[in-house]
């Protein structure tokens, strides 16, 4: 999985996988990429005020304030992430979310199940259930499914300590 590879961990009374949303653009490329869309739009735009259209340099100047404000939204939406843990009997799922807060849901880890429906990951317990992994593509859906059912099964089997 790019840019989203599960940070995954296992020690003696542990299990845990970390899920990270995948940005392609990394903060050197923004800045390149938002001084070449600010180099053309000021040139073109100068091209416009020298033929007598000055206003059209202001609407190519917000253009580019409204590509850089959606890039920041979408590097502040990047920084959410969900860990996964296996410990002391619960499987924990815990939400960070970009303001800064979390939200964690606990289930017992031997009645868990990983399931997939109409396109979402969920975790199961009982009557319980949780959606994770709501950023990642279907094929990483699959692996992370994969990966947290195969660390459930060593749990049952004491493979991972209960305590």
């Amino acid at each position: 999985m790019q840019g989203s590879v599960p940070d995954v961990r296992e020690r003696q009374s542990q299990y845990s996988i970390t899920l990270h949303p995948h940005r392609s653009l990394s903060p050197k490329a923004f800045t390149i990429l938002m001084a070449f869309v600010g180099g053309v739009s000021f040139f073109a735009g100068m091209i416009f005020a020298l033929q007598g259209a000055w206003p059209v340099l202001g609407f190519f100047g917000l253009d580019v304030l409204a590509i850089y404000i959606a890039f920041k939204m979408n590097f502040r939406a990047g920084r959410h992430f969900e860990v996964i843990e296996i410990q002391d009997g619960d499987l924990s799922v815990t939400a960070h979310y970009p303001n800064g807060s979390e939200n964690q849901t606990c289930f017992q880890a031997y009645w868990s199940r990983v399931t997939i429906e109409n396109d979402k990951l969920f975790i199961r317990c009982r009557s319980e259930m949780t959606e994770i992994g709501h950023f990642l593509i279907d094929d990483e859906k699959a692996e992370v499914k994969e990966m947290i059912t195969n660390a459930l099964y060593r749990y049952r089997h004491g493979q991972i300590a209960a305590d």
